[in-house]
Parts: structure tokens; C-alpha cells; sequence
């Protein structure tokens, strides 16, 4: 039996395996290492003879819009889709409703409000919902 009892002795370690580490070593230890420094990756550091590069960017041509949608890119949520249309009504529209009564044409007058020809196109973005530009009727 006295085998038996110096067995675990042997198995088991009297001192811990591993030593105490303070916890901003092991913090520190946790961490990636930090990436190189663009002059470190391309091999060369940026002098008086090597320039950097400035890149400008300058907006597209202007967006002209229509009667109609239009595809584009939404230059806030950067998606393609359709421009939704809304129509608002304009000086005009209030002017031809105005004669319309002038001549007694009663049952007419809401017809400008319904015509989308009669009225200014304001397109917005299909998928944000935010305000791209104006068709003006002329």
C-alpha cells in the first residue's frame, strides 16, 4: 500500500507550472503586433525627393433630371436604384385652376391638380428617401 500512496505525489507537481505574469504584461502579450509603417511596407521613407502624392477629387457633371426617373447613384446611401418622383404644384398650376373657375368650368378645376405636366417633378432617392433635384416645368 505504500506504493499506492507515493503514486500521486509523482503525478501531481508541488510548485505551479506556470509563473505569475503582472496584468499589463499579459495585456500586452494579448495584443497583435502593430502593423508596419507605410515607409517600413514600401521600403522606402518619404523625403524631400520622394513627394507624396495628392489625389483630387472633383465632383462628377451635374445630374439632369426629367419628367421621368432616372437610375442613378445616390450620392448618400451610394446605391443604385431609381429616383422615386413627386409632383408639387407651381404658380401655374394655381393660375390655370384660377381661369378654370373665372370660366365657370367648376368640375375642372382640380384636373391641373392631377396632372402631373402641370406640375414641378421632385426626385428623391429610391432606397434613402432623401432629396436628389427638381424637374421645373417651364
Amino acid at each position: 500500500m505504500d506504493d499506492k500512496s507515493s503514486a500521486p505525489s509523482r503525478i501531481y507537481p508541488t510548485a505551479p507550472l506556470e509563473q505569475a505574469v503582472p496584468p499589463n504584461e499579459q495585456q500586452q502579450s494579448l495584443l497583435p503586433p502593430a502593423p508596419p509603417s507605410y515607409a517600413q511596407a514600401t521600403g522606402a521613407a518619404p523625403t524631400a525627393t520622394n513627394p507624396t502624392h495628392v489625389v483630387v477629387i472633383t465632383p462628377g457633371a451635374p445630374i439632369i433630371y426629367g419628367p421621368v426617373p432616372v437610375d442613378i447613384q445616390c450620392p448618400y446611401c451610394h446605391n443604385y436604384t431609381r429616383t422615386r418622383l413627386r409632383f408639387r404644384p407651381t404658380s401655374r398650376t394655381h393660375l390655370i385652376a384660377l381661369l378654370l373657375c373665372l370660366f365657370q368650368l367648376y368640375c375642372f378645376i382640380c384636373l391641373p391638380y392631377c396632372i402631373g405636366s402641370c406640375m414641378n417633378t421632385a426626385h428623391y432617392c429610391g432606397m434613402c428617401d432623401r432629396y436628389l433635384g427638381t424637374y421645373v416645368r417651364e
